[in-house]
Formats: structure tokens, sequence, C-alpha cells
């Protein structure tokens, strides 16, 4: 994989650079948007579900990364289209069903880490705001943020409620995009998902799981788009 380096609207101060985890709904442009404001570099990487989701979800995803991208004069961006739904399938065949989302979450943060150290980033970026997801709990937020290892995470919506997030996203011009049919869903059929996962049931449950070999593949498989 061949790295670029995004050219910023030189009137950003570059603060840092950071992987901005984007789903092509409402939320993670508006996350990338603020940050990418304050002077960081993106570094875009979207789970691809398919076909476990709908087929357009990708295209969304990047049609938002793009509008962001134009609105703040940025270019020269990569892209990563991370195949999921194969690890997906294997969390959801041999762990409990009520920690699939945030098992999947878990792996999709140590693979992002992965490629953020690759693209020599400093941070990790998402659209979480807490309480709008069961994954998106205090609990689960800690769960899940527990194993990375050399990058922060950051989250710029935390505090925000929905109608201020739909609010920006419609000022930047992502929200009708991110409203099409096909967004991308989690792709984890979850009827009654845990809201207060415990770290050792975690650990437990991803024991049943080649991890080493899951990241690897997924690092290896990867599409790169340079925008």
């Amino acid at each position: 994989m061949q790295t670029a380096q995004a050219t910023a609207n030189p009137r950003l101060q570059l603060t840092g650079r950071a992987v901005f985890l984007v789903s092509g709904g409402i939320d993670s442009p508006v996350a990338a948007s603020m940050l990418i404001r304050k002077g960081m570099a993106p570094v875009f990487v979207y789970f691809d579900n398919y076909p476990l989701c709908d087929q357009a979800a990708e295209g969304i995803a990047c049609e938002t990364v793009n509008r962001v991208c134009r609105f703040h004069e940025v270019n020269g961006v990569n892209f990563y289209s991370v195949p999921h739904s194969p690890d997906l399938e294997q969390i959801v065949t041999s762990c409990p069903e009520k920690y699939s989302c945030i098992l999947s979450r878990r792996l999709m943060f140590r693979i992002a880490e992965k490629i953020g150290i690759h693209e020599n980033c400093n941070a990790i970026v998402t659209g979480d705001a807490i309480g709008q997801k069961a994954s998106q709990t205090l609990q689960n937020i800690t769960a899940t943020d527990c194993v990375m290892e050399r990058l922060a995470v950051l989250r710029p919506l935390v505090g925000m409620n929905k109608l201020d997030i739909e609010r920006y996203a419609k000022r930047i011009g992502t929200f009708e995009i991110s409203t099409k049919p096909g967004v991308a869903t989690c792709g984890v059929p979850t009827r009654n998902p845990s809201t207060n996962a415990r770290r050792i049931r975690l650990e437990e449950a991803e024991a049943r799981l080649d991890l080493p070999t899951m990241i690897s593949n997924a690092f290896k498989n990867a599409r790169v788009l340079h925008l």
C-alpha cells in the first residue's frame, strides 16, 4: 500500500494526522469536518459490510468524504475500504450474539489503528455521541477504547444531540447524501445487544477468534482510493 499525504487548505494550520472512521451516515462526516477545521490531516477508513448491507453504501460513504474534502479544500486524501463482512460472519457464528456489535467495533478499532500506524497518524476519530446506539453507552465506549495500544481516540460529537449534528451536516452539505437509501448499517443482526459489556467477557469471546489473522487480512485486502 502506498501512503499519500493530504494537501490541506493553506489557511488551516496542521495540528496532526488522524484516521477518520466513516460510515456514510450523518454523524461521521460531521466529526471529520469539525477536526479537519481544527487542522487535522485526514485518512478515511470505511468498513464494507457488503453483502450484509446495501451495495450502494460504499459509494455513499465515499461521496460524503468527497463533500467534506471539497468544503475544507483538502485533496490528496487516502480512503481505505476494508472488507468487513467475513469478520462479521466469524463473530456472529463464534461469539455470543449480545456482544456481536461491540466485538465488531473492537476489531474495527484494531484494524484502524494498524492503518493509522502505517499512515503515521496520531489518533482515530469517530462520530460517536453518548447514548445514540448500544455501542455508544459510556460503558461500551470504554470497553472499545481499551483495545487501543498506540493511538488516541477522539470523539468531537460526544456531547452533541442529534438535531445539532443534523444542522451541522446540512451546513457542510453532507446531510442530503447521508440520508440517501442504502446507507451502511451495522450488519450484525443483534436482537438484545449488551449495553454494559464487561471487558473480561469480551476477551473470553475474542479468544474464540483468530484476531491477528483477521487484522492482517483486513489490512492486506483493503482497497485504497486516492481522493
